[in-house]
């Protein structure tokens, strides 16, 4: 089970979003090449890098973004504001190792089959945010009218590999993750799972492998000290 740390960034710093909120944020670290040396460190499995500024288009962390990449020795996989062919084959050509897709995947299926074509789907990821049930895009705001499952089926049918699941309602919270909605996610598709929002502790994790989740993106759990990575086995539960 892949384990990875969130580096969610805002104005230059790393920060905890609340429900995908960008007035409910938590300051973490003023230091976010720090804060990727301690997961590092520490033994995440990848580092999960999110440009918050860049997903609610009011700027860009761009420049950290590629200092965490120059220095990790870990793999990285970035999302926020990819909307465009041009913008995710620039990020992956700086050295990131998987880009987390929203908007674009679901506004664009043409430029998601050219990347698919040309990157591989192996370094393409399709973001599953859902609040009410329904899947969101451009910053968590617009329905697309899409349960998890539909949008799961249908990002299958185009041979995508890989989504990234959050159930926004809890992301940042601690209230445990949606293991209903995952679990039904699960059993509907073959594709490489992970998932993200509300996991608490270690339980946590080892109930999402227990389903059959392939990895897990661990953000206030490991800020506030609930999770520690040291504590992680995953590959001998």
């Amino acid at each position: 089970m892949e384990v990875w740390a969130a580096i969610d960034l805002h104005q230059g710093r790393v920060v905890t979003p609340v429900r995908g909120k960008p007035d409910e944020t938590t300051l973490s670290s003023d230091e976010p090449l720090a804060v990727a040396a301690r997961w590092e460190r520490e033994g995440a499995d990848g580092l999960h890098l999110v440009d918050l500024d860049a997903v609610l288009e009011t700027g860009s962390n761009g420049a950290i973004v590629e200092s965490i990449i120059r220095h990790a020795k870990i793999p990285v996989q970035f999302g926020g504001g990819l909307r465009s062919i041009t913008d995710v084959k620039r990020w992956l050509e700086r050295g990131v190792d998987r880009v987390v897709l929203g908007t674009l995947a679901y506004q664009d299926p043409p430029a998601l089959r050219e990347l698919l074509r040309s990157c591989g789907a192996e370094r393409i990821v399709v973001a599953v945010d859902y609040r009410e049930g329904k899947v969101v895009t451009k910053g968590w705001t617009k329905k697309e009218g899409l349960t998890a499952v539909q949008a799961v089926k249908r990002l299958e049918a185009m041979h995508i590999q890989i989504v990234l699941s959050t159930a926004v309602e809890l992301d940042g919270t601690a209230q445990g993750p949606d293991i209903a909605t995952l679990r039904t996610i699960r059993n509907a598709t073959s594709l490489r799972i992970i998932a993200s929002g509300g996991v608490r502790n270690v339980e946590d994790i080892r109930e999402l492998q227990r389903i059959g989740i392939d990895g897990v993106v661990l953000g206030r759990a490991l800020y506030e000290g609930t999770t520690r990575l040291s504590e992680l086995n995953l590959r001998e539960a």
